[in-house]
Order: structure tokens, then sequence, then C-alpha cells
């Protein structure tokens, strides 16, 4: 009520003055500020396998313990192989612990050589790569081939495998799994790759369609190599 009383006060003024001052006038201003406060996220990974051979077994124990469980991820050696083998397939879960979604964009493989025998083990081994992601559908144990072949291809190859983006959202998680074999087919299947951005590569690579490999031979016995698997993803 007070605002409205003094502005009633200034128009009877005006008014009782006639001709005199007509032309004056007020003018009322205000200032309108917004703002809006911009956080970056942080992205965070974590990795975790049964098969961990730092503690890193379940999924549960990653998110608890992100900095022993983030990284690096080293998996326990299988049984010593005969010359026609394949060794069980290595789950590793990739769980996104940050508050921003990260985009998982390509797969390396590597090799460590341990022996002179060695050269000769990763040179005749194959190596078949499992995925899963959510685009993938409801989880079921089952996944796609990401790559299927010799070692020494996808070690070659750089990157192994790109993928077509693949978005981890807060929370979410997606696996690998890792088999190596000789002599035999492997249980993933007998085709180089499921995927768009790796079929071509991984035929025209080696000269022709997936071939079944053959047993190793005594050159490779005592041999020891450690394959890594690299991922990489962007946030």
């Amino acid at each position: 009520m007070k605002f409205k009383s003094i502005a009633m006060t200034g128009v009877m003024s005006l008014a009782g003055l006639g001709l005199v001052g007509a032309g004056a006038h007020a003018v009322f201003t205000t200032n309108s500020i917004s703002s809006q406060t911009i956080t970056a996220g942080t992205p965070q990974v974590v990795l975790s396998s049964a098969d961990a051979s730092n503690g890193c077994t379940t999924i549960a124990i990653a998110e608890a313990n992100p900095v022993t469980c983030s990284g690096t991820l080293t998996l326990n050696p299988p049984a010593i192989v005969g010359s026609t083998f394949e060794t069980p397939a290595s789950q590793v879960w990739v769980t996104n612990t940050g508050n921003i979604p990260v985009t998982e964009t390509q797969i390396q493989m590597g090799e460590s050589i341990g022996n002179s025998a060695g050269n000769y083990l990763a040179a005749q081994m194959n190596v078949c790569l499992h995925s899963w992601d959510v685009s993938f559908g409801p989880y079921t144990g089952t996944g796609w081939v990401e790559a299927n072949g010799p070692l020494s291809t996808a070690v070659a190859l750089n990157p192994t495998v790109v993928e077509n983006p693949v978005v981890i959202a807060p929370g979410a998680s997606i696996w690998y799994s890792m088999e190596f074999y000789a002599g035999k087919d492997s249980a993933c299947g007998t085709k180089y790759s499921d995927g768009t951005h790796t079929s071509a590569t991984w035929t025209a690579y080696d000269g022709g369609p997936y071939s079944t490999p053959a047993s190793l031979t005594s050159d490779a016995e005592g041999g020891v190599v450690t394959p890594t698997f690299t991922y990489t993803y962007s946030s």
C-alpha cells in the first residue's frame, strides 16, 4: 500500500501544475540476473573378474575399492596347455563408477613374450574376444564376437577392434571375455568378427576368411606368453 500512495501523490501534484512541467516523466528500472553453475564431471571406471589376481573378483568389490580395481587388472593364469587346447573364457566386467557417461571406442591386444619358445607359442595360437553391452539387449550371459583369429593379427592390428561407440552410463557395466586356443575351432565360432568395422579388416589383413588353426609345434614347448587387453574410453 505504501508504494501505491506515493505514486498517487505524484500524479495529483502534476495535475495541479497545469501546463507547467507537463512534459516531465518518471522511469522505473530494475535488474534481472540469471546465473547457472557449471560443474565438470568425474569419470571413473573399475574392472572386475572372477579370475582377478588382485581380489577384484566382483563388481561390488571393485566399486568399493576403486583405487585397487582401476587401471590394470591381472588375471590368474589358466592350467598349462597341450598342443591342442582352448583356455576357459576369462570374463572382465567394466563398470562406470563416475558421475558422467563414458564412451568406449576401441580395443587393443598386446603381448609379452616370456622366453624364446614363447615366440612360437604367440605365433601359433589364436584369440577370441567376446563382448556384451546394453545395446545387445537384456543380459543373458552371451554377447558377440568382437574378434577371432591369430593372436599375432590381434597384436599387429592397431587398433585390434574399432568399436561402434559404446556408451556406459554411470552405474552401468559391460563385459569382455578372452579365450586362447590352438589345433581346433574355438567355442566362439568360425568367423573373424561380428563387428561392422572389424570383419573386413581382419579378412583383408589375413588374406582370406577364418581358418582352423593348426596344433602347436614342438618349437612352442615350454613357451610363455602374457597377452594384454586394453580398452580405450573417452568422457
